[in-house]
C-alpha cells in the first residue's frame, strides 16, 4: 500500500491539497478561462494527496506504463509547450523528452514537482504579458484564448487519469 501518515518531508508535504469550490461564473471570458485553469491545476495536484513517493511512481494499472508522477512530468511539458514557451517565447525545452509519462522515480519526486511548479509560474507570467485573448503566443503563435482552452482540456483529461491511478496505488478509494 502506498499510503502513510504523516506525509513524508519534501515539497509534497508543502502542497495545498484543500478542496476548492469551482470558479464563480463571470461574463469576463479571460477572467473565466484563467480561473478555470487555476482551478484545474489545483484539482490535478490534489490527486497527489495521500500518496507516498513510492505511490506516486507506481505503475498501478498494468499493463500501462503510467504513474501519477508521470502525469506530473507530462503536464510540466504541456505547461511549457503551450504556455511558458508557447505564449512567452524563448527556448523550447522538453526536459523529459519522450519519457514524460513513464519516467520518474522516488528520487526525482521533489525535482519533478519543483520543475512543474516553476513551469506553472513561468506560464502565469506569459499569460499575464498578453494583452487580449486574441494575442498570439510568441512561441507557437496560437491565440491566448485557444491556448487556455487547450490547457483546461489537458488538465481535465489527465486529472481523471491521475484520479484512477491514485485509487489503484492506494488500494482503496479515498475522496
Amino acid at each position: 500500500m502506498c499510503y502513510e501518515e504523516p506525509m513524508p518531508p519534501g515539497i509534497l508535504a508543502d502542497l495545498d491539497f484543500s478542496k476548492w469550490e469551482e470558479p464563480e461564473p463571470t461574463t469576463d471570458l479571460r477572467r473565466c478561462l484563467e480561473q478555470w485553469l487555476r482551478y484545474q491545476r489545483h484539482e490535478f495536484l490534489r490527486k497527489l494527496r495521500d500518496l507516498t513517493p513510492e505511490g506516486l511512481v507506481q505503475w498501478s494499472v498494468p499493463p500501462l506504463e503510467l504513474s501519477v508522477l508521470g502525469l506530473v512530468r507530462h503536464m510540466t511539458q504541456m505547461e511549457h509547450v503551450y504556455l511558458g514557451w508557447g505564449l512567452g517565447g524563448g527556448e523550447r525545452n522538453l526536459i523529459y523528452g519522450d519519457d514524460d509519462y513513464a519516467g520518474g522515480t522516488v528520487v526525482t519526486v521533489d525535482a519533478d514537482l519543483t520543475a512543474y511548479l516553476a513551469e506553472t509560474e513561468r506560464a502565469d507570467r506569459a499569460i499575464a504579458a498578453l494583452r487580449s485573448l486574441e494575442s498570439p503566443g510568441a512561441g507557437h503563435g496560437r491565440p491566448l484564448a485557444a491556448t487556455l482552452l487547450k490547457m483546461i482540456d489537458e488538465y481535465a483529461l489527465h486529472s481523471g487519469q491521475a484520479h484512477m491511478l491514485r485509487f489503484a496505488a492506494l488500494g482503496k478509494i479515498i475522496r
